[in-house]
């Protein structure tokens, strides 16, 4: 895969097939398009291309959003994907005051020789998002490309898989959901940092994380693996602000991994969330804090025991 970031840097020549999106967690649903768009524009003899933007246009706006990826992690997944082409257009100004026939022969005729456009049934473009999916069928009438429009792959309940769903499910905690519909389970990742060495105090000493992710799941202890230094272990993850250490004034993404005595600050390391085992608990005591830990620690042993069984089986 070619990696293209701007606009004014594409050199493409070839006829191309295009799906374009924001592509936020880049979930089953925005698999599924990508596989359409590489079946298709194998089909057709043409180039297979991902067009995204940076920033998000919510950002550009300065409307409310938590992102699901990290651009690392976000990047990652866009590379596994293996089209011809990804495209990073830059969200400006111009981008943003184009109107939906301009971007049409602007971009997509012009700069990507489309033949083939493909987005969801509720795509809008152009300025004030004034283009839906009827004009740019009309537009490609005009301009000499064909259009598909993908509608949103819903769950087994019948219930649309979207980006918005996936981060109602981390608010909640629902983890092991948000995974599916992610393909993988989510993670958070950043900087190992020290923190205030309270938790060796208990008998668990925990891996601190400067999370760089947006979207930061509901608070509380979670089944876990620890992935770093290209190792995976298990743990007990915590994410919170431990109403009963500090009286919740901060937030502390941590790790108790199990198994595992290294030094690891400054690592760069990332907690792959499984399971959501409870909710975070002022205890009345720290005598009650650490019977819970225990408990916490039984509860996910025995979860990744029965997984590492199944897989077995």
């Amino acid at each position: 895969m070619e990696v293209v970031y701007g606009l004014e840097n594409l050199s493409i020549k070839e006829r191309c097939a295009v799906c374009i999106g924001n592509f936020d967690g880049l979930h089953l649903g925005h698999r599924l398009i990508i596989s359409v768009l590489k079946k298709e524009a194998a089909r057709r003899g043409l180039k297979s291309v991902i067009m995204t933007f940076e920033p998000h246009p919510f950002k550009y706006f300065n409307k409310p959003i938590k992102l699901i990826s990290t651009p690392a992690k976000r990047m990652d997944k866009f590379l596994a994907q293996e089209t011809d082409y990804l495209v990073v257009a830059e969200f400006n100004e111009s981008l943003a005051g184009l109107s939906p026939e301009q971007f049409v022969k602007d971009v997509l005729v012009e700069k990507l020789h489309a033949e083939l456009v493909i987005v969801g049934t509720d795509y809008r473009f152009g300025s004030g998002k004034t283009g839906n999916t009827t004009l740019l069928a009309r537009l490609g009438e005009k301009y000499g490309f064909k259009c598909m429009f993908a509608h949103k792959l819903k769950d087994e309940n019948g219930i649309d898989i979207s980006s918005s769903r996936i981060r109602a499910l981390l608010e909640q905690g629902q983890v092991e959901e948000a995974g599916r519909f992610l393909s993988c389970p989510y993670s958070l990742e950043g900087e190992v940092i020290h923190g205030d060495k309270m938790g060796r105090t208990f008998g668990y000493p925990t891996m601190n994380l400067k999370a760089v992710n947006e979207m930061i799941p509901a608070f509380g202890v979670y089944a876990a693996k620890v992935k770093i230094k290209d190792e995976i272990y298990n743990a007990m993850a915590y994410i919170g602000k431990r109403p009963t250490i500090n009286h919740g004034l901060e937030l502390r993404v941590e790790a108790n991994i199990f198994d595992f005595n290294e030094e690891i600050y400054g690592e760069y390391a990332e907690i792959i969330l499984y399971k959501y085992i409870r909710s975070d608990i002022k205890f009345n005591s720290f005598d009650e804090l650490i019977a819970q830990m225990g408990k916490d620690k039984e509860e996910i042993q025995a979860y990744f025991k029965n997984i590492d069984n199944f897989k077995k089986d």
